[in-house]
This record gives C-alpha cells, structure tokens and sequence, in this order.
C-alpha cells in the first residue's frame, strides 16, 4: 500500500482515517495538526504541522469547510478522493481531489462533487446536483434533483432540499431544515420550511 499523511487530527480524522484504510489502497502513516491536542489517532502519529511533508499524498481531514479550504490552497498537492465501498456514485457522476464520500452515500446520475468536499454517511444526492468545491453535506441530507449547491456550503443533518434549488455560496443550512427555494450567499436558514435566520460574515 502506499502511505499518505492526514492533516487534522480533529474529530473528523477519525472517521477519515478509517475510511482509508478500508479501501486498502493507501497507509495512514502520520496526521499532521497545528496545534496537536492528541499524541495519536486511532494508532496513527500526530506531528506538528511545521513537520509536514510534500514528498507524499495528503488527505484533509478537517471538518469545518473555512479551514479545509485554507490548507487546501496552502498544500495543493497530491490529494486523492477515497469513496467507501458501500457508496453508490454513478458512472456518469464526477468527484473532484481531496473529496471524501462515506457509508451508504448516494451520487446519483450526472452529478457532479467539487474538490475538498465531505459527502457523509447516508447523504443522498439525486441527478443533475452540483456541488461546488469544499462543501460538507452531513448525515442524512437529502438533496433532490436538479440542486446547485456552491462553494462552501454546509448542509446540515437529516436537512431536505427540494429540486432546482439553488443554495449560495458559503451559506448553511440547518439540521432538519426543508429548504424550498433558493438561498442567498451567506446565509443561515433554519426551519421547515426554511426561512433566513441571519447571514454569517464572509471570511
């Protein structure tokens, strides 16, 4: 197998991690942090980030999309997308770098996943969805047919939204929120159905 390192070794590592090595494709053989609140996960070394290393391919695995976003332009390298076995994605469906797809997940035909985006357990993403680069779609989501989901989105757990929908960059949608019309940039909608809550301050 060949090694590659993680960068973050938050909670969300762990679940990385772990799908890696049950593609058997790659060996996690070191989890990078810039701040190392934890000597090991799951048995893997944590370094600090100063001790990184370009020379082999990295996986992120940082859940919050700002930060993901940040060390992706900063270590643009070799970041290859892992896809547990028990994934649907379509042979017409695309997945950019960097991407991770989880359990039981979803892709359905003709649609398309950017790079640096989390797809989590049970999500499902009908035909013709685009989703833009660093995106996390949580546990649960539905999104139906026809969807334009743009960069940095977070959609909440067990959230549903309805075709044709667009949802504006760097906007979130909250956990159960039935999402029935388009959603500006920035913002936070809540509810079922989902109405704007505030707007989040661009970073």
């Amino acid at each position: 197998m060949k090694e590659i390192g993680l960068y973050g070794a938050g909670g969300h590592c762990f679940a990385v991690l772990e799908l890696i090595r049950s593609l058997e494709d790659y060996q996690p053989n070191v989890v990078f942090d810039d701040a190392p609140g934890r000597s090991e996960v799951l048995g893997v070394p944590v370094k600090s980030a100063s001790e990184y290393r370009s020379d082999i391919p990295l996986c992120i695995s940082v859940g919050d999309n700002h930060s993901r976003m940040k060390i992706a332009l900063e270590h643009n390298g070799d970041c290859p997308s892992f896809v547990h076995s028990s994934a649907v994605v379509y042979p017409s469906a695309s997945i950019g770098k960097g991407t991770v797809v989880f359990p039981h997940v979803v892709v359905d035909a003709a649609a398309h996943v950017g790079d640096f985006c989390i797809i989590n357990n049970n999500a499902t993403l009908s035909h013709h969805v685009s989703v833009s680069d660093y995106c996390h779609i949580a546990i649960n989501a539905a999104v139906a047919g026809g969807v334009s989901i743009d960069e940095g989105c977070l959609i909440g757990a067990g959230s549903i939204i309805l075709p044709n929908v667009r949802i504006g960059k760097w906007a979130v949608v909250g956990a159960g929120a039935v999402v029935t019309q388009d959603v500006p940039d920035y913002a936070l909608v809540v509810g079922q159905p989902a109405i704007i809550k505030k707007y989040q301050q661009p970073k």
